[in-house]
């Protein structure tokens, strides 16, 4: 492969070999990477183990897919269709009968993870794969908040929920059919769906129980979490935003639009779990990575992960893509984001004015 300017070629073994160690050590079964910039990919990876892979397999992203619902939400924003602090209730009435705070939560709070929903009940029967829990919206709809809508944050998968049915409801289309049509075709991620495409080129997902389990969580679309896609159509999904919202002559987004959403707008902490609160930092739908203590990458760099150990990380002021797929539930992106220091590593230029 020809070097590319801006890169140190002689660098990028570090990033594969980050990716490596964890396949042959057992922490992952594969791993797929890609580094990209607004017009071209500059280089690819492709690290087999347990599982074999190539730079077409098709990976479930995980919460890969909030930031692709955001922006389909930014899109309705641009149109004139939908007011990011207006009540949700004025758009999905059903949402705010509850009367128990719910008709304060806001499309706004939705994408930054301050609507106080309280998703314990869904997430834990999503997992367990319940025939018995209903569509995703319906449960938003049922339960009740944890805390009053922005007063602080808590992480959420069940609010995206909600925003795909601000989605369909507002345009009058199936938010799946909506995203295929609207960004997925137009953008050419044709690999790129709530159930793979081509099942043959699926990846396992490992450590998310039997078949039947995964099948069911399929089936239900979640906005927040299913989607699945390659590295090829990440690399055309972020060219896109890196391109001030246009691939060819298609616009998807306004540069101040994209400006707008990828923006800071919570730093804060949260608990994930295990009683330490770390550092959170958001956008609308987009996670601010590089503004957690010691993270390489500027400041205007957007970024996300999923729980199978995914992430896409874009950062306009170097002109960077990156990609990192592979295939276990509930596996932190510390791997993902130890080759992304590696990448950083290996950018030869300076910044463009």
């Amino acid at each position: 492969m020809t070097p590319k300017a801006g890169i140190d070629w002689e660098r990028l073994p570090y990033v594969a070999a980050v990716a490596r160690q964890a396949v042959e050590s057992g922490k992952q079964p594969c791993a797929v990477m890609a580094i990209a910039n607004a017009k071209e990919t500059l280089w690819t990876e492709v690290v087999s183990g347990n599982d074999i892979v190539s730079q077409d397999t098709i990976f479930l992203l995980a919460s890969i897919s909030k930031p692709i619902t955001a922006c389909a939400v930014m899109r309705l924003v641009e149109q004139g269709l939908l007011l990011l602090n207006r009540p949700v209730a004025a758009y999905l009435p059903e949402f705010g009968q509850s009367g128990n705070g719910k008709q304060n939560i806001t499309t706004y709070h939705l994408l930054t993870h301050s609507s106080g929903l309280d998703e314990t009940r869904w997430a834990q029967a999503r997992l367990e794969g319940k025939a018995e829990m209903g569509p995703c919206y319906e449960e938003a709809c049922r339960t009740g908040l944890l805390f009053e809508p922005g007063s602080r944050t808590q992480y959420n998968t069940l609010s995206f929920a909600v925003l795909g049915e601000l989605i369909t409801r507002l345009t009058g289309q199936p938010y799946p059919d909506y995203l295929r049509d609207q960004l997925f075709a137009p953008l050419g991620m044709h690999d790129t769906a709530f159930t793979p495409p081509d099942p043959a080129r699926a990846a396992p997902v490992h450590d998310f129980g039997p078949p039947e389990r995964l099948q069911n969580f399929m089936q239900r679309a979640i906005a927040g979490g299913g989607l699945w896609s390659t590295a090829a159509d990440l690399v055309r999904f972020g060219q896109a935003l890196l391109q001030g919202g246009r691939s060819g002559g298609y616009h998807l987004l306004s540069p101040a639009t994209i400006e707008a959403m990828t923006k800071r707008h919570v730093a804060t902490t949260v608990d994930w779990g295990d009683g330490v609160p770390v550092p959170f930092n958001y956008a609308l739908g987009w996670g601010k990575g590089a503004h957690a203590p010691g993270a390489l990458g500027s400041p205007r760099a957007y970024d996300h992960g999923g729980a199978t150990g995914t992430l896409l990380w874009i950062d306009p002021d170097w002109n960077l893509i990156f990609i990192y797929l592979t295939n276990t539930w509930a596996d932190a992106t510390e791997t993902a984001r130890r080759a992304l220091n590696a990448v950083y590593g290996a950018l030869t230029q300076e910044k463009p004015a």
